[in-house]
């Protein structure tokens, strides 16, 4: 029976000292004869009674290995799954993964499974529909990024600090900090602003907007993220800062020729458009259906300045939601607290 063990002290398979890249003698030595396959980019040595595959861009030593749980259908995938034993830190590997899941450690933006790491080798999990099908066994250099530091509130904005601690204090009632979809990130640095801010010659991200993200930030998530308001019976994602001037364009994108615009009925008192939107109007969450609550910074006569508007893509409704970001925010929490915790069902239903 094919045995690897990765402890404190090394890689062995087979009890053959192992490094990476691997030396493909060294391989062979430890498991016995291979097939292999010449790819476009990279070369793969199959072991197909035993269920391994290992992957080398050059040819001779190999940076990865694979174990197979399920049989894909490829011409290199081997025809057997992995039937023999993985020694993890002196545990059998699936009874270490159930009893140590808070050690996994995401390895690239959006990694649902997470790898155990151990002598510097990483020990990730393909997982399809929360299954794990497969093992893949690497080299593991922790990329060191360097910290940014978030830029200071301007003074009149200090308030967003409390109200950014209310609104993450609810939503970890509901949604563990190691969710999938848990993606808060500090605040944004200076070089964000300087970066990001300006949308156009003379549209930039306002300064209420600036200090809000100023204390914290949130990555995007292709599926759905945690930190999302319930308007109306919809969710709206908050936009990570440096993506509003990407959602801002494709907003200006749908704009209308004069002789094409549609009726509009809305609130003309209050609010300021003659087309499809307002260039002023800043979106910051977003309904992931071309849907987006927006920061209007050109209200009507009658409306606020940073007022909150809803505006809907295929009804072209346009409705005030909140007088102010705070105001929004502030809802959000009495809702929370309210037990109106709908909108995230689907990513509470994914914790594991």
């Amino acid at each position: 029976m094919t045995k690897l063990e990765l402890s404190k002290t090394g890689f062995q398979i087979n009890n053959t000292n192992i490094e990476f890249p691997i030396d493909i003698s060294v391989l062979k030595q430890a498991l016995g004869d291979y097939r292999y396959i010449k790819k476009k980019y990279n070369h793969i040595y199959t072991w197909d009674n035993l269920g391994i595959m290992v992957f080398s861009k050059e040819g001779n030593k190999a940076e990865s290995i694979g174990l197979e749980l399920e049989l894909p259908k490829y011409d290199f995938s081997p025809k057997s799954i992995f039937n023999g034993e993985f020694i993890l830190d002196g545990q059998e590997l699936f009874h270490y993964y159930e009893s140590n899941k808070d050690k996994l450690v995401k390895l690239f933006k959006g990694d649902r499974s997470g790898a155990f790491i151990l002598s510097r080798t990483s020990v990730w999990f393909d997982k399809e529909n929360g299954k794990i099908t497969g093992i893949s066994i690497s080299a593991y250099e922790k990329e060191e990024k360097p910290k940014k530091a978030s830029a200071p509130l301007d003074i009149e904005f200090k308030a967003f600090e409390p109200l950014w601690r209310e609104w993450i204090s609810e939503i970890n009632k509901i949604v563990s900090t190691d969710n999938d979809y848990y993606n808060l990130t500090e605040g944004i640095s200076i070089e964000d602003i300087q970066r990001h801010s300006a949308l156009e010659d003379d549209i930039t991200i306002p300064p209420a907007l600036i200090n809000f993200y100023k204390v914290q930030n949130v990555d995007y998530d292709a599926v759905t993220s945690t930190f999302q308001f319930g308007v109306n019976n919809w969710s709206y994602e908050l936009i990570p800062f440096e993506d509003i001037a990407e959602e801002w364009n494709s907003i200006q994108d749908l704009q209308f020729d004069e002789d094409d615009l549609p009726e509009q009925e809305i609130d003309f008192e209050k609010i300021n458009t003659n087309n499809y939107a307002n260039p002023k109007w800043i979106p910051f969450a977003t309904g992931r259906n071309g849907d987006y609550l927006v920061y209007d910074t050109d209200p009507a006569s009658k409306g606020k300045f940073g007022q909150i508007i809803e505006l809907q893509n295929e009804s072209w409704d346009r409705n005030i939601v909140a007088d102010s970001l705070e105001e929004l925010v502030q809802n959000e929490i009495n809702n929370l607290r309210a037990g109106k915790t709908e909108h995230f069902d689907f990513i509470v239903g994914k914790e594991s």
